[in-house]
């Protein structure tokens, strides 16, 4: 589905880091795996905290940012690389958020306003997100 191979990866990281994300990717470490349309995401736990990490194959270079301290660089971390070898390789372990927005689109605004207050029980950053969006 996307234009991304082992290869690709281990050419634009390097062998270490290349060899760090494998081991990343067959892990616990990452959870949330999200696809948006041409773009993957996923969170890592590591040893400083929970990193967000993105990767966006849908260009002729990857695009990819990650929340750890290495994730500003332009060589991508461990984490990036992690990211796209479990997409690779379990590509049914990734949400695809199309797919539950067709399914919201079907909902009732009750079941949709239901849904939203379960959701923000479990994560209430979403109220600053949802109270920033009114403003706009």
């Amino acid at each position: 589905m996307f234009p991304l191979t082992s290869a690709q990866l281990e050419a634009v990281a390097g062998g270490h880091t290349y060899r760090q994300g494998a081991r990343y990717a067959q892990s616990a470490h990452v959870t949330d795996q999200l696809r948006i349309g041409s773009a993957l995401s996923a969170r890592f736990h590591g040893t400083r905290g929970i990193y967000g990490t993105r990767l966006d194959v849908s260009g002729r270079s990857f695009q990819f940012e990650c929340t750890c301290p290495l994730g500003g660089s332009r060589e991508p971390c461990k984490h990036v690389i992690a990211l796209g070898l479990a997409w690779l390789e379990h590509p049914d372990a990734f949400r695809d958020l199309d797919v539950t927005l067709a399914r919201l689109a079907h909902m009732t605004k009750s079941d949709i306003v239901t849904l939203l207050r379960q959701a923000a029980q479990s994560l209430p950053e979403l109220i600053r997100l949802l109270d920033r969006r009114r403003r706009e």
